[in-house]
């Protein structure tokens, strides 16, 4: 009896050891397929992100690459415009060269304007603009950086102004000094060219000029003229006077006398036609002008350096 009670206990335990076992094998298997499952879910999510993640970047990338190439056409945009203009000037050249040989029946009068710039000035480059015309602005700084003709404005601003509405912009020296010393030696004069360079770069982010016009004309340097021009050719400038104007740098009294100086000093197939941008009867007078070259056969183009008309 004892023996039989003693198998039955040893059963017993076998049997719940065996249970606990299953129980644990069971438990272990759900806890391994729970986890399963998470890791399922997270993997799929991940899954997804990681799409969603690299839908984002190829869409950026995109972008990058897109704003890298426009880095690149602007980068080369600057050199393509220097070529560009290049070419402009280049056939501007040979179309001169056909003109005073006679081979071509064109004409060319190239608009400049003397002393600026003048808060006035903007009603110039107003009058241009309604012509389509691009001219010269020989430039000085005698007249200090606000206005001379309105002392509230900084006119510094029309360097960039010149140049956003397609004009040149040429060297008429710093001080424009004729009774004050610019004429005095060929080293004060080329000081003067010097200073002025200095000024157009630093109102326009280093855009370069090489022409210059002599404050009162080139036969104002009296026998400083050809020691001056040796200098200017080593400092790379051409020099150039005029072939036409209206009298406007004198004591003008009236448009009609400011209109017949003008007309009657129009004779050349190629015109340099200097003006003042301070000037209210050129101003009154100049739209009439555009039309009467126009009207004549003129295209009115800018200065360039390689430009016949300018002295090298």
């Amino acid at each position: 009896m004892a023996r039989k009670s003693k198998r039955n206990r040893k059963f017993i335990v076998t049997i719940s050891l065996i249970t606990i076992v299953l129980l644990l094998s069971i438990g272990a298997n759900l806890f391994i397929y729970s986890k399963n499952e998470e890791l399922s879910r997270k993997y799929v999510n991940l899954k997804n992100e990681y799409k969603d993640i690299k839908d984002i970047y190829d869409v950026e990338e995109k972008k990058f690459s897109e704003i890298k190439n426009d880095l690149e056409k602007i980068s080369k945009l600057e050199e393509n415009i220097e070529l560009q203009k290049k070419e402009y000037f280049n056939n501007i050249k040979k179309l001169e060269d056909k003109i005073l040989s006679g081979e071509s029946k064109q004409k060319i009068a190239y608009l400049t304007f003397d002393d600026g710039p003048y808060y006035n000035t903007y009603k110039f480059l107003d009058v241009l603009d309604r012509y389509n015309v691009k001219a010269t602005f020989f430039t000085t700084s005698i007249n200090g950086e606000n206005c001379y003709d309105k002392k509230s404005e900084n006119c510094l601003l029309l360097y960039q102004e010149y140049l956003k509405r397609g004009h040149t912009i040429a060297n008429h020296t710093f001080t424009h000094g004729i009774r004050t010393g610019l004429y005095n030696s060929k080293e004060n004069f080329i000081a003067a060219v010097k200073n002025q360079e200095e000024r157009i770069k630093s109102q326009t982010d280093g855009y370069v000029t090489n022409i210059v016009r002599f404050p009162g004309g080139s036969v104002t340097a009296g026998k400083l003229k050809n020691e001056i021009i040796e200098e200017l050719k080593k400092n790379n400038y051409g020099w150039v006077d005029w072939t036409a104007q209206d009298g406007d740098g004198g004591n003008l009294t009236s448009k009609e006398q400011a209109w017949s100086i003008f007309t009657s000093s129009i004779n050349e197939n190629i015109e340099v036609i200097l003006f003042h941008d301070y000037n209210n009867i050129t101003l009154s007078i100049l739209p009439d002008a555009i039309e009467y070259l126009q009207n004549n056969g003129y295209i009115i183009l800018p200065l360039f350096y390689e430009s016949n008309m300018v002295n090298k």
